[in-house]
């Protein structure tokens, strides 16, 4: 079975909730991302040079990197029409489009530097005051769909859900786009996002991982 590479609550998790969602079966192998040790043991960077997650290591033994791309690979595979984009599709370049928008302006973006323990806080503060335009631009988006590419929940909208997961504790307010907070609440209601979530909490602790303090 191919082996998603999982640090709880990292990024990682926008890979869980596309399989989820899609029904695509992943063994879970879980790590320390603080501290690049593997639960079965050896490190991240046996798999990842960069030490970063996530990886999807595939059957035949390959391996993806760049979350993107995960979850583009998962979400082929799945057998649900509802979830899966085929690149026939029309909608398939706005998977693509969203998914990107996603990887650049929120996650490497916003999180990259306000997650970094060595940016000052002055600098951290420049990075927050970038978020208002990519949130207005969400905001008109989601202003006539309920997800990003309109009635169906897709691999896109489990990566923007993720962000949701630890905006609070970025200190990124969107609390004033109406349709970004519907977004959000209806997103993080599914009930096997929820699941997920509430699982790699209790991993978290588990491991000492402490990607979100008590």
């Amino acid at each position: 079975m191919t082996t998603l590479y999982h640090a709880p609550l990292t990024c990682s998790l926008a890979a869980r909730f596309a399989a989820a969602e899609g029904g695509v079966p992943l063994n879970i192998a879980y790590l320390n991302l603080r501290t690049k040790e593997l639960e079965r043991g050896g490190l991240l960077y046996d798999v990842n040079p960069l030490g970063q997650v996530s990886v999807l290591e595939l059957e035949d033994g390959s391996r993806l990197t760049e979350t993107a791309t995960v979850l583009l690979w998962i979400q082929s595979q799945s057998q649900n029409p509802e979830f899966r984009v085929d690149p026939q599709d029309p909608d398939y370049f706005q998977l693509l489009r969203w998914t990107n928008f996603c990887a650049t302006e929120l996650h490497k973006g916003l999180f990259r530097v306000v997650f970094y323990q060595e940016a000052t806080e002055a600098v951290k503060d420049r990075v927050r005051d970038l978020a208002p335009l990519r949130f207005q631009m969400l905001e008109d988006h989601l202003a006539t769909r309920p997800y990003l590419l309109g009635d169906r929940f897709t691999a896109a909208d489990a990566y923007l859900a993720w962000f949701f997961v630890l905006s609070g504790n970025a200190r990124l307010d969107h609390s004033a786009y109406p349709n970004l907070e519907a977004y959000r609440q209806r997103a993080l209601a599914r009930p096997a996002l929820r699941e997920l979530i509430e699982s790699d909490r209790v991993k978290d602790k588990e491991l000492d991982q402490q990607i979100i303090p008590d």
